[in-house]
Parts: structure tokens; C-alpha cells; sequence
């Protein structure tokens, strides 16, 4: 253990100053791209119940569609609004889970090079 220990501080004196100021960059992202995160997931939150609406409207005018070509235009209309909801969500979900994926190996990465435990 006291050997684990002198090895870490050793690397830490052998950090050089270039080393120091890239850890110095590394970590003035990691808030940033968390508080992206954070808004995106809002923003994701936000459409999945649009989404949810829209889809509730189209079952809604579904019921209705063998009433009448109107009924069944606002149907289709409707359907076509869940289906444009449900692809914004989905591409929003993937945006979301590739940033913090992103953010995680940018964590990972600065842990293993820059942090030191003591």
C-alpha cells in the first residue's frame, strides 16, 4: 500500500506542466457537458409528452376514421404528426445517450491520466 501510494505521488511530480494545463482543459469541459446533458434531457422529457399527446389525439380520431373521408383524413393527419413525434423523440434519445456516453469516457479518461488519490 505505502508502496501504491509513493508510486501516485511520484506521478504526480512527474506530471509535467504541459500535462498539468491539458488536465486543467479536461476538466473545464466535464461541467459543461453535464449541464448539456441536463438540458437535453429536459428537452427530451419535454417531447416524449408531446409524443405522448399526439398519440392519444391519433387514437382518439381513430376511433372515429370509419365515420366519415373527414374522420378519416384527420386520422391520417394525426397519425402522421404521433409517427414525426416519435422520430424526433427517438433521435433525441440517441443525441442524449451518445453525449453522455461521451461524457463518461471523457470522465473515465481524466480520472486515469490527471486524478490522483491520496
Amino acid at each position: 500500500m505505502i508502496v501504491a501510494l509513493a508510486a501516485q505521488g511520484a506521478m504526480a511530480d512527474a506530471m509535467t506542466a504541459a500535462d498539468i494545463k491539458r488536465c486543467k482543459a479536461m476538466q473545464a469541459t466535464l461541467a459543461p457537458k453535464a449541464a448539456e446533458i441536463e438540458e437535453m434531457k429536459a428537452k427530451r422529457d419535454e417531447l416524449a409528452v408531446v409524443v405522448e399527446t399526439r398519440g392519444e389525439a391519433w387514437e382518439d380520431a381513430e376511433t372515429l376514421r370509419l365515420a366519415s373521408a373527414g374522420h378519416a383524413a384527420k386520422a391520417d393527419e394525426a397519425k402522421q404528426a404521433y409517427e414525426a413525434g416519435k422520430k424526433q423523440l427517438m433521435q433525441s434519445e440517441q443525441a442524449l445517450q451518445a453525449t453522455v456516453r461521451q461524457l463518461n469516457q471523457d470522465i473515465a479518461a481524466y480520472n486515469q491520466t490527471c486524478s490522483t488519490e491520496e
